[in-house]
């Protein structure tokens, strides 16, 4: 007998509003496309896993969620991975699931947010068009992002690239922990005339240190270091999974494991 089954994965938050916000309403887009489907809820930072909420369905780690799906009679296993970049805690989280396929009838894994070239695109459509479609000429939006040591980090280039070349010339992608940077972003800024700068989370979900990074008050946070280089800096908690058009390219991932 088949019984196709859901791994919806993420990182995981200690808010549990941003959980509400993004990770539930990617699993609600989930259930609604596969409703003969269960969706089990895996996390990859373990240590969050005991500060999730107790009530609601049970959290797992991945091998632990791999071993309740073998237990529950799931034949059929699909993994949608709500991460941004083909990096290397995709590489490691795709070798471990398919290490378990011998258990499975099948196993597929979906790819990260930023893929393709029309994910790119599609991603850098949803962003603008979703809140900032109208900015003014002196104003801009600044995409924050971790950022990676490894080759893939070359895709927020390509997606600061595509901004522009999409028309959205006052777009800017900059990273805590790889190029693009911060001073490189502000040089662009100065350099347009721009006077106030939007600055938010690009992330599926982000626990509080990682927001406070992005719009805190620390003195080396994206929002003071802007302010400090003489721009109106607004901050938006938003993360990725608040917009529509995010949670649809993930979908379109899973529907592609589907066929």
């Amino acid at each position: 007998m088949r019984k196709k089954a859901i791994m919806s994965i993420s990182f995981g938050t200690n808010d549990p509003d941003t959980a509400v916000r993004n990770i539930d309403r990617l699993e609600a887009d989930f259930k609604a496309a596969h409703p003969e489907c269960p969706v089990y809820r895996v996390i990859t930072n373990e240590a969050l896993i005991e500060l999730m909420p107790k009530e609601g369905d049970p959290v797992y780690a991945v091998r632990e969620a791999m071993a309740r799906m073998v237990l529950d009679g799931v034949t059929h296993l699909y993994a949608q991975p709500s991460y941004l970049l083909n990096g290397h805690e995709y590489d490691e989280l795709e070798a471990m699931i398919l290490s378990h396929r011998a258990d499975f009838v099948e196993v597929k894994v979906g790819q990260p947010l930023l893929h393709s070239h029309s994910d790119i695109e599609l991603t850098a459509r949803a962003l603008m068009e979703s809140d900032y479609a109208e900015l003014p000429d002196d104003e801009a939006a600044v995409f924050v992002a971790h950022g990676s040591h490894h080759t893939s980090n070359a895709t927020y280039c390509a997606l600061d690239y595509v901004f522009k070349d999409l028309g959205y010339e006052n777009a800017h992608v900059a990273t805590f922990n790889a190029y693009p940077q911060i001073d490189t972003v502000i040089r662009h800024l100065k350099k347009a005339g721009t006077r106030r700068v939007h600055v938010s989370p690009l992330m599926f979900v982000a626990g509080q240190s990682a927001m406070e990074g992005v719009c805190g008050c620390a003195s080396n946070s994206m929002k003071s270091q802007l302010t400090d280089a003489g721009f109106e800096v607004v901050p938006h908690r938003k993360c990725l999974g608040e917009y529509d058009g995010i949670r649809r390219i993930y979908l379109d991932h899973l529907e592609a494991c589907f066929r």
